[in-house]
């Protein structure tokens, strides 16, 4: 959503250079933060209500939606036609998004310990939020779940565990300041390339959505009398997220 409304560039930009002008990145990221807590704090309680009544047909929407974005992804890469290089940048991005999809959950657990060295692997878990955090189509979920914090950091939350979510939190702050200075520069010094794996990332995204929300929607003896309806409304719904995000990057700071 950000690279549709061209503020991605700018809010990286401001993280990786935040020295350099204090004030002017202070006052973006706090717009930025203002922003997206309104939109959390307003649409996550209808989100989750609508995906749990209605799984299978909202996931459709987002699916559009992610799809929708794409041409306009694509006109990131400044290139007036296709090239083959363009392909083999895209299935880098979507070979590593489907790659950590399938990461087996369980057998790492950071969450376990005590002492320096547990502190210290909440350290590198926070770089790894980050990573997933500014990179487009990583789950941030999935990531913490491969490493076994996902279950402990709700813990953690709900408790108000002050130790534990302030290194968790500072760690994940100095891992986006390290992240984007270098994401930065790729993006600058190698556009095209540094797109065409971020719309793999968000292409490959859309796995997730099939594998956790539409597959284990679709009831057990599903016959032609479930296809048929749901088939139709889900090809609907998937038009209006399509359409919607079309609609929505032409607003964009671009």
């Amino acid at each position: 959503m950000a690279i549709l409304l061209g503020i991605y560039d700018n809010l990286i930009s401001a993280i990786s250079n935040f020295l350099k002008d204090i004030k002017g990145n202070l006052i973006f990221l706090i717009k930025f933060s203002i922003g997206a807590g309104v939109g959390i704090g307003s649409l996550a309680f209808l989100i989750k209500w609508l995906l749990d009544k209605f799984p299978f047909f909202i996931s459709f929407f987002f699916l559009g939606a992610v799809i929708g974005g794409i041409p306009a992804l694509y006109q990131k890469t400044k290139e007036s036609s296709l090239r083959i290089s363009s392909v083999l940048y895209f299935l880098l991005g979507l070979v590593i998004v489907i790659s950590i999809g399938f990461i087996p959950t369980g057998n790492i657990d950071v969450s376990i310990g005590s002492g320096v060295a547990h502190y210290l692997m909440l350290l590198v878990t926070g770089v790894v939020i980050a990573l997933a955090l500014v990179l487009p189509g990583i789950s941030t979920s999935h990531m913490l779940i491969v490493l076994g914090m996902y279950d402990s950091m709700l813990l953690a939350i709900t408790k108000f565990d002050v130790i534990y979510i302030g290194i968790l939190g500072f760690s994940t702050l100095i891992g986006v300041f390290l992240v984007t200075k270098p994401l930065e520069w790729t993006m600058k010094r190698f556009p095209h390339q540094t797109y065409c794996i971020i719309i793999g990332f968000v292409v490959g995204s859309t796995s997730e959505i099939f594998r956790d929300k539409i597959l284990p929607a679709v009831p057990v003896n599903a016959g032609f009398g479930w296809w048929i309806p749901s088939g139709l409304i889900s090809l609907v719904i998937f038009a209006l997220g399509y359409k919607a995000i079309l609609v929505l990057s032409k607003f964009s700071n671009d």
